[in-house]
């Protein structure tokens, strides 16, 4: 004899195994999220934990950086300055150079960089301490006109950027040298 309640509505046996396994499907996901964000972050922890032993990088410009006017004494050719650094070798290839005034922003393309080594240790392409290389930096295409202010960065690969002020003189002459800024 079956037992008849007042109110016959209520969950029947196949709607609750649907409920569980919306809260078992949901459950995984959240679980699965949680691992990821740990397995993450012990991932960055390692990486740093790693990297605590480096010392590192900072390019420094041993002392002037002199620009060359152009042709014509209207705006400047190249610019030239020495490099050397502190803390972990680098590729000097992956140095990159950025000019930055009031109304634009110059990324020096790779082909007008040239790189000369006034003091190498080993016969590499890689900047190491104790090594100074000379930059000259074609900028025709920069256009960097006289009485100029303008901002030189220079990026390692890996490391502290440095900014170095520098000012084009008012009056330029043709294919003459001027001191423009100053590295320390």
């Amino acid at each position: 004899m079956m037992i008849r309640m007042a109110d016959e509505d209520g969950f029947s046996g196949l709607e609750a195994a649907i409920v569980l396994i919306a809260f078992v499907v949901v459950a995984a996901v959240f679980s699965f999220v949680i691992l990821g964000s740990g397995f993450s972050s012990a991932d960055k922890a390692k990486e740093i934990t790693m990297d605590a032993g480096r010392s590192p990088t900072a390019v420094m410009v041993m002392g002037t950086v002199v620009g060359q006017a152009n042709d014509l004494g209207v705006c400047l050719r190249r610019v030239v300055f020495s490099c050397g650094l502190n803390g972990e070798g680098i590729s000097a290839s992956g140095i990159r150079y950025t000019l930055m005034t009031n109304e634009k922003i110059y990324e020096v393309p790779a082909s007008d960089v040239t790189l000369s080594w006034v003091s190498e240790r080993e016969t590499n392409a890689f900047l190491s301490e104790g090594e100074i290389v000379r930059v000259e930096l074609e900028l025709i295409p920069a256009a960097i006109v006289s009485g100029t202010e303008f901002m030189l960065t220079i990026a390692p690969p890996r490391g502290v950027p440095v900014n170095i002020r520098c000012r084009v003189p008012e009056t330029l002459v043709a294919n003459k040298y001027y001191e423009v800024g100053f590295g320390g």
